[in-house]
């Protein structure tokens, strides 16, 4: 197997890594198979427990393994990460949706409350207006992929948390409000899981998240929502398309200031802003 010459070369937990690696190329691990659990890992490789996680953090950081937890869950191969693209209007989930994919969506919070500074800045309220805040956990295939922290002005949307949330937001103020989403702007930072985010999204320390910052436009020139989002890394990829002109009878985007949260805006033990924990 060619295990004792790795483990000569490099510490345990990288030779681990780059056995489990070659299983998985050279076709012996499959999509949608189960690894040896961490007690025969430490077992074949004779160490620590310790030193078979920080290997599987290494597989998982590069999207290879997926950790499921429950009586079914258990350590599998990945199936090769779907790509969503920044430059449709449209959210992930749908896109993962055409990719035949089975999207949930779980709500966390859905509250009314007073616009924090920078999320009434994006959204061009005063401070302490009324927005909705709305916190939901989106799962692919079962596995959560997607914390949505998302901000959207009361007077605009009144009425929506008595509405089903777990939808299409977008869909949801088009048809209830005439709403019709044309422009977004989105920016994309990396981040470190929060101890909240590491229990909700089930990721460890060591998993970098993309942060999404997205402010959308109406077709009546309205903001209509803010969102800070957290997406796993290893689950979906992000591709940007770009083109050098903008297409007949498009006007090109004007560039938007970001909306900074402060230092005390966000909590590391729990959801951004949220007001109450569910």
């Amino acid at each position: 197997m060619g295990v004792s010459t790795s483990f000569r070369r490099h510490p345990a937990y990288l030779a681990i890594a780059d056995e489990l690696r070659a299983r998985i190329e050279r076709g012996e691990l499959t999509a949608g198979d189960r690894l040896p659990t961490e007690r025969d890992l430490v077992t074949e490789f004779g160490v620590a427990r310790m030193t078979v996680r920080h290997a599987l953090d290494i597989l998982q950081l590069e999207g290879l393994i997926d950790r499921r937890r429950g009586r079914t869950g258990g350590t599998f191969v990945r199936s090769v990460p779907p790509v969503v693209e920044l430059t449709r209007i449209e959210g992930l989930m749908p896109q993962l949706r055409e990719r035949n994919l089975t999207v949930e969506s779980e709500v966390l919070t859905a509250a009314r409350i007073p616009a924090p500074a920078h999320v009434a800045q994006a959204l061009g309220l005063e401070a302490d207006d009324p927005v909705l805040h709305l916190i939901r956990l989106r799962r692919v295939e079962g596995t959560p992929l997607l914390l949505e922290n998302s901000f959207l002005p009361e007077h605009l949307v009144p009425g929506l948390l008595d509405e089903d949330l777990t939808g299409s937001l977008h869909d949801l103020v088009r048809d209830g409000w005439g709403l019709r989403p044309v422009r977004k702007w989105e920016t994309i930072t990396p981040g470190i899981a929060s101890g909240w985010e590491q229990e909700t999204l089930g990721v460890t320390r060591n998993l970098p998240l993309l942060r999404l910052t997205r402010t959308v436009e109406s077709d009546r020139g309205d903001i209509i929502q803010y969102s800070e989002d957290a997406l796993r890394s290893d689950i979906a990829h992000i591709q940007v398309v770009t083109e050098d002109e903008p297409l007949p009878g498009t006007a090109k985007p004007q560039l938007r200031p970001l909306a900074v949260p402060g230092e005390t805006d966000r909590d590391l033990d729990g959801p951004l802003l949220s007001g109450t924990r569910a």
